[in-house]
């Protein structure tokens, strides 16, 4: 059985972003967005989900970031 990364007891979720396990203490809420993309008239739209686990250890990152290293 998992554990919680924070406190050892019985994990209950993963987190959205890094993957770590948490119990229901210290689990937090935050959006995470899964894409964005560029729609009618030049107007960026997203696909969020609402209130996704995060463990509140990980930062995910407010804006993308270039990786040119791919191409």
């Amino acid at each position: 059985m998992a554990t919680c990364w924070v406190c050892e007891q019985p994990a209950q979720a993963a987190c959205s972003f890094c993957g770590r396990f948490v119990c229901k203490d210290h689990a937090s809420k935050q959006p995470n967005f899964i894409a964005v993309y560029v729609g009618e008239n030049n107007t960026p739209k997203a696909i969020v989900v609402a209130d996704a686990i995060w463990c509140g250890v990980c930062r995910p990152q407010p804006e993308p970031i270039e990786m040119p290293e791919l191409y």
